[in-house]
């Protein structure tokens, strides 16, 4: 049996980008025992996966005592490859104790005052990893570098012969199927749009005001019922939403859907629309579901090095560099973008 050891301890989307490697390991390796190092952020998703035979969760805001159970827990195996994709310190550290007999890794590079340093530093690379890919943190980043094929290129060193092309990995349930469709069949009945709203819209110009007049204008351009999807959203224009929109028919709220549930919804979709939502964007790349971001332009060259290349994804801006757009005219980007997904 040939023993693997990925570390992926950050956010949902990080970890959806990491699943075509892992089914590809798995369809190699017949007798492979993976396990995943995650995170209590993408906890619940991971323990989903059947093809995953271990999860070991790092929680950085753990006890002393914590952390070094998991690396006693972590050393106690010989691997036959350890691939560290999330850059962290824990999983660094981790790397340099634990026994494998290859070791792949990304390595973060940042501006130093006038130089180019990286984390972790390249003697530290070269000596612990036998291959590792290089990536610019955000405030270093002059072009795009497209993460998932950096992190492609550095699993198929193992001979997976794995594209851009090949789409994330995601086990769907029946129960999850069927659920869905009789949400589908009661709920919305024809076809719609998905417009995922958390956190990330409050910045947006006067949304607490105007967001459930410009929707209506929205929907009734679009001529598609609207699927409003929240989790455990408490965000003031959220309240006004609910409030203003609670009789209209064509404007639909689903709340605090499992993630499993969550998928279904967006496959069912024409298209989904959202402030760069991780799960949401990330998921397309399984699922082959329209995307539409809405970001700030300075932001763009960061989320370009994120998108799947697989889908068809169109940005549209919520601001321009230093200046915050209105919502009618992000609507008029959204109805613009949508045709060119057809």
């Amino acid at each position: 049996m040939k023993k693997f050891i990925i570390f992926r301890t950050d956010r949902l989307g990080d970890f959806l980008i990491i699943t075509n490697i892992i089914k590809a390991i798995k369809d190699k390796y017949k007798d492979s025992h993976i396990t995943l190092v995650g995170s209590p952020y993408n906890k619940k998703i991971i323990n989903s996966y059947r093809i995953i035979d271990k999860v070991i969760i790092y929680d950085k805001k753990g006890s002393l005592f914590e952390k070094i159970s998991i690396l006693k827990e972590i050393k106690k195996t010989f691997y036959y490859c350890s691939l560290s994709l999330d850059g962290k310190s824990f999983s660094n550290f981790a790397n340099f104790f634990l026994n494998a007999q290859v070791k792949y890794g990304i390595s973060y590079l940042f501006n130093f005052f006038f130089f180019k340093w990286s984390k972790p530093n390249f003697i530290y690379n070269y000596l612990v990893f036998n291959k590792f890919e290089t990536f610019s943190s955000k405030n270093s980043l002059k072009k795009i570098e497209h993460l998932p094929t950096l992190l492609i290129k550095l699993a198929n060193n193992l001979k997976l012969n794995l594209s851009t092309k090949n789409n994330y990995f995601y086990e769907i349930k029946k129960k999850s199927t069927i659920k869905s469709n009789k949400i589908f069949k009661n709920k919305i009945k024809s076809k719609f749009v998905l417009i995922h709203l958390d956190e990330k819209w409050k910045d947006i110009s006067k949304i607490d005001l105007n967001f459930s007049d410009e929707l209506i204008i929205f929907q009734k351009k679009i001529k598609k019922k609207i699927v409003l999807t929240s989790n455990k959203n408490n965000s003031l224009y959220y309240k006004n939403l609910k409030k203003e929109l609670k009789n209209y028919r064509n404007i639909i709220f689903l709340e605090n859907l499992s993630l499993d549930i969550f998928e279904r919804i967006i496959n069912l979709s024409t298209y989904s629309i959202s402030c760069h939502s991780g799960f949401l964007v990330q998921i397309s790349g399984f699922n082959n579901t329209n995307i539409i971001d809405v970001i700030n332009k300075r932001d763009f060259t960061w989320y370009s090095c994120w998108k799947p290349y697989n889908t068809r994804h169109k940005f549209v801006f919520k601001s321009n560099m230093n200046r915050k757009i209105s919502l009618n005219l992000i609507f008029k980007q959204i109805i613009n973008a949508s045709k060119k997904l057809k």
